[in-house]
């Protein structure tokens, strides 16, 4: 008998991500590295053809600019690691992460408008389940969440936007519970911890508050 040989072995980090992720919604890869992009062509060639035209090499000599920098990706890894997100309608979010969970407040924006207080509220709240979904997914975010969405005095109002978010959160492949909206706008969910999230992979504990964000002034002690 033929001693033991290999039946099967993984491909490479970046075919597995792109064999779990990449679909039909992305427009395309684009790959810096010569030897990867080979790899990388000849899995979609295999398996998926018709996305092969997909698959692009970037030419850092010949572009003069690294891929990061031609693709803007430095800018918006530092977006996605700030406390806060502007909302289209001028509202935002505030991220902040504790040891528990982490707890994402919606807020409007200065100006209401000519709509009632009631509508404004309502539509910046449906801004912000989409925003919120989508925030999740690119700053990996698991574990326990509580949204603090703006009071609605319209019940039926706080259940479109629920319905909106679980909507949103039906996209997202990594599994998630969301549980029913509080009459303070509250919103507790859960979404299965992955990775160790975009904010633990980039940043490190700040040496000076540790974490917690404020200095004191010891000089008022003394």
């Amino acid at each position: 008998a033929s001693g033991p040989s290999l039946l099967y072995r993984e491909p490479s980090l970046a075919v597995r991500v792109i064999r779990e992720e990449f679909s039909s919604d992305y427009r395309g890869i684009v790959i810096d590295d010569r030897e990867l992009f080979e790899e990388v062509s000849q899995y979609i060639g295999d398996f998926n053809p018709e996305f092969l035209d997909r698959v692009e090499f970037h030419d850092t000599q010949a572009e003069g600019l690294s891929l990061f920098e031609k693709q803007h990706v430095h800018e918006q890894i530092h977006k996605a690691l700030d406390i806060k997100v502007w909302l289209p309608s001028g509202g935002s979010l505030v991220i902040e992460h504790t040891e528990a969970l982490t707890v994402i407040d919606v807020n409007t924006g200065k100006n209401i408008g000519k709509t009632s207080l009631e509508e404004t509220v309502f539509n910046n709240n449906l801004e912000a389940a989409d925003e919120i979904a989508r925030q999740l997914r690119l700053r990996d975010i698991g574990g326990i969440i509580v949204i603090d969405f703006i009071d609605m005095d319209i019940r039926e109002n706080r259940r479109k936007v629920l319905e909106r978010f679980k909507d949103a959160l039906s996209r997202d492949k990594t599994r998630t519970q969301v549980f029913e909206i509080s009459e303070l706008g509250l919103v507790e969910m859960t979404r299965k911890r992955i990775g160790e999230g975009l904010l633990t992979n980039f940043a490190d504990t700040c040496p000076n508050c540790e974490g917690r964000g404020i200095m004191v002034d010891h000089s008022m002690l003394d």
